[in-house]
């Protein structure tokens, strides 16, 4: 793990420079958050404030009579030249510079970041930014940014080019509580960019998955070298595809969009999974955080509504998932469970009866036929029915069974309108990636699948470079 990187991500001190007691300001604002959960030593820099937040405030970073492990830059950016030569100076390790004004501004604004950049490495700093709304680190309960509280904890680690859209999704993620480990609104990436963060990330023991929203790529073929070492999944959002969009790209952060069938292209030789949209990024993160690899891309769909599994067959299909054909024994067990008017060829469809002993029954002869990798479940939620004993038999079952299930992950979809939220909690509780529509529970299906095939693609390479 890079030490410089852990100085930003697990400092034992801090120094905001540009602090400010007036919250409506960005000073103000990322002070608070910070002082709201770390424990470590906080010092406030602003010359015109004696005291910020009950904190002795001091005229510069040279004045702090303790160690500064970490330092956050909050000031015009003309003037961060020098508060980063005085960081230097007094041995702080790692910057976090939230000032815009750099290369996203043009020519002179990138002579000036170039001349930052100077200053970071005469020191021997490491540096996140500039143009970034700062870092969040759960576990060390560091809230470095502009985000308005902490998000639940989890193992999905996200990193943004796009500060206000990382904050946008970091506060979305906190409301329908998907579990973060660590959010990076990476910035301009003068100095600390994607390669850095990903390997630092791949060595972080409680990142389990990572999730990315790119704008451009500095290192392209490091790059890919870089992510075909790591072994953790990593899924990524794309933008700039139009020409409007790449135009919009470069005005926002500097970045060269690059041609999108080169990225395509270079992803999958990478084999980061590129998605189309927000909601497929975080829906494959999610089951990536809480579900194992399948062993194959063979599916059982489990469904008390007949229309809901047809839609997830179709999605399905094409996403080149193979529904299985069920063992003759699977399917004579799941008879004797499920209603005389139910079908029990795979997809499965109780035909609306819904109860905990049918869906844990016959998920439970699922989970042991050999023919089967993975299992989607689905409850289509009515006012006839009640979406709580569904969702506990899945949650006891796995419960139960983990060491016997073996790698068969479950994915889910309670699907309806009001009355369905606790069975949805329930769910949450333990650990199922729940979707709201059948599309949506098969593209992330779809991911780890696609994971698998690369892992397998690697390792047989691998072997072959052995056997030279």
């Amino acid at each position: 793990m890079d030490v410089m990187l852990s100085s930003i991500f697990e400092p034992a001190s801090i120094a905001v420079i540009g602090a400010s007691g007036n919250e409506s300001k960005w000073g103000g604002r990322i002070l608070k958050n910070i002082l709201s959960s770390f424990k470590g030593a906080v010092y406030p820099v602003n010359p015109k404030e004696a005291v910020v937040r009950g904190l002795k405030s001091y005229p510069s970073v040279l004045d702090i009579p303790g160690d500064v492990e970490m330092a956050m830059i909050i000031v015009p950016a003309q003037s961060v030249l020098s508060v980063a030569q005085e960081c230097g100076e007094k041995g702080v390790k790692g910057l976090i510079v939230i000032s815009a004004g750099f290369s996203e501004t043009g020519n002179a604004g990138a002579e000036l970041e170039k001349q930052l950049v100077s200053v970071v490495r005469k020191y021997g700093m490491r540096m996140i930014g500039p143009n970034t709304l700062g870092i969040v680190n759960e576990p060390a309960r560091l809230n470095a940014s502009i985000i308005g509280q902490l998000p639940v904890p989890g193992s999905i680690s996200f990193i943004t080019q796009s500060g206000s859209l990382g904050l946008a999704l970091a506060e979305w993620t906190i409301d329908t509580e998907i579990g973060l480990c660590k959010v990076i609104s990476s910035g301009n990436k003068a100095d600390v960019d994607d390669i850095d963060i990903i390997e630092y990330l791949d060595s972080d023991p409680l990142t389990g998955v990572i999730a990315m929203y790119v704008e451009g790529i500095t290192r392209g073929r490091q790059f890919i070298e870089a992510v075909r070492r790591i072994r953790k999944p990593i899924v990524a959002i794309k933008t700039g595809r139009s020409k409007r969009g790449a135009k919009a790209v470069f005005s926002h952060t500097g970045s060269i969009a690059g041609s999108d069938e080169v990225y395509s292209a270079a992803f999958r030789q990478a084999g980061v999974l590129r998605v189309d949209n927000i909601d497929d990024l975080f829906d494959a993160a999610l089951a990536f955080s809480c579900q194992p690899l399948p062993e194959g891309n063979n599916v059982a769909i489990f469904s008390n509504g007949g229309g809901a599994s047809i839609v997830a067959a179709d999605e399905c299909e094409r996403q080149g998932i193979n529904i299985v054909d069920l063992t003759k024994e699977t399917q004579e067990q799941i008879k004797k469970i499920v209603p005389e008017f139910a079908s029990t060829s795979n997809p499965i469809d109780t035909a609306g009866t819904v109860s905990y002993k049918i869906y844990k029954d016959s998920i439970e002869a699922l989970l042991k036929d050999p023919s089967v990798d993975a299992i989607i479940v689905i409850y289509v939620h009515t006012l006839m029915s009640n979406a709580i004993p569904p969702a506990e038999a899945v949650v006891e079952l796995i419960k139960k069974s983990k060491q016997e299930r073996g790698k068969k992950p479950i994915i889910s979809c309670w699907m309806g309108g009001a009355g369905k939220e606790e069975g949805v909690e329930i769910l949450k509780s333990g650990c199922i990636p729940n979707y709201p529509v059948p599309e949506r529970a098969v593209k992330a299906l779809a991911a780890l699948i696609r994971h698998k095939e690369f892992l397998e693609k690697v390792k047989a390479g691998e072997s072959r470079e052995g056997k030279t």
